[in-house]
């Protein structure tokens, strides 16, 4: 699992159990997914961004009364950036427009699984990585943006196998796959033996990179408490490189009937290896369920970066429709 977590468009958590809730096709078949339409600006207003961020589809096999099952997502997302120059008294210009636009269409999950017991379960395919609190996809998170310049994991989605046995009270998984023609592994270990309380370790080894990243939840009545830590070094050969970062994220969610309000703030160490940059960041982000399937918010993020000359205000907002 080596490629990192792209900075995708992203949703929240709210909406997230309506995000799953499936179409039901056949009695083996069901289909479920989500749009995703957002727009970023930051405050100098030199990097605007906009449109349909992503689309999802994915199928769900599951045959009556068979331990096997089978779990297929395509995502296709467009970005679409315009820079703005701005002239000698600094106002905005349109001398050096530049339009890009990047289109996309992955595999996100493409898996087979089979089920030995209600406990023991074994995966082949195109498996998320078990890392982090902050999820994947659009309407797993609390806000719009990642803790860092992007997400802080150092591992997404690859080919492999994992093994995942869990109660009610704790889980274990194991995975392993292949890198640049070396193992690539995982591991996790989680608690849920408390209501409302999950908390999780994961180690990830890689021939580029070993990674360290623990993260703990509570739920209690309407508020939703989180923290994480995430530590990388970059690899090559087995030693280090002297290269990589150190994560820190402390989150509190509130629900209020169809409405939600997000506070979140994280610091993020990054390592180049001659130099070690700081970025912190304060994030503010109301939401609201429009119904069950439509799900919009905004955010202003504060971020002070050591690689940029000033603080910025990161502004977003976005509007998911799931089903």
């Amino acid at each position: 699992m080596k490629n990192y977590i792209i900075s995708l468009i992203a949703g929240a958590a709210l909406f997230a159990s309506s995000a799953s809730a499936e179409i039901v096709l056949t009695d083996d078949l069901s289909a479920y997914g989500y749009i995703d339409v957002a727009y970023t600006d930051a405050d100098n207003g030199s990097d605007l961004t906009g449109g349909a961020a992503e689309f999802e589809l994915g199928f769900s096999f599951a045959p009556v009364d068979s331990k096997w099952s089978a779990v297929a997502e395509i995502s296709y997302d467009d970005n679409s950036t315009t820079t703005r120059s701005n002239g000698d008294d600094e106002s905005p210009g349109t001398e050096d427009d530049v339009f890009s636009t990047n289109n996309s269409a992955d595999f996100e999950t493409v898996t087979i699984t089979y089920t030995a017991s209600d406990e023991l379960s074994f995966t082949v395919g195109h498996i998320l990585s078990y890392q982090g609190f902050e999820t994947f996809d659009a309407t797993g998170l609390y806000q719009f943006s990642y803790q860092g310049r992007g997400a802080v994991y150092s591992a997404a989605y690859a080919n492999g196998g994992s093994a995942d046995y869990a109660t009610d009270d704790y889980a274990l998984g194991a995975w392993i796959g292949e890198s640049g023609g070396d193992a690539s592994l995982e591991f996790l270990a989680a608690y849920t033996g408390i209501d409302g309380l999950t908390v999780k370790a994961i180690y990830a080894d890689d021939p580029t990179y070993e990674t360290v990243n623990f993260w703990a939840s509570y739920d209690y009545n309407a508020f939703t408490f989180a923290v994480e830590y995430t530590d990388t070094d970059d690899m090559e050969d087995g030693d280090e490189l002297g290269s990589g970062l150190e994560a820190t994220m402390a989150l509190v969610y509130y629900s209020f009937g169809d409405a939600g309000l997000t506070l979140r703030y994280s610091d993020v160490e990054y390592d180049t290896g001659t130099v070690v940059e700081d970025y912190s960041k304060f994030t503010i982000s109301p939401s609201y369920a429009f119904s069950d399937n439509v799900f919009g918010l905004i955010e202003v993020s504060f971020v002070d970066d050591d690689a940029a000359i000033d603080e910025t205000t990161e502004f977003a907002a976005e509007l998911i429709y799931s089903f």
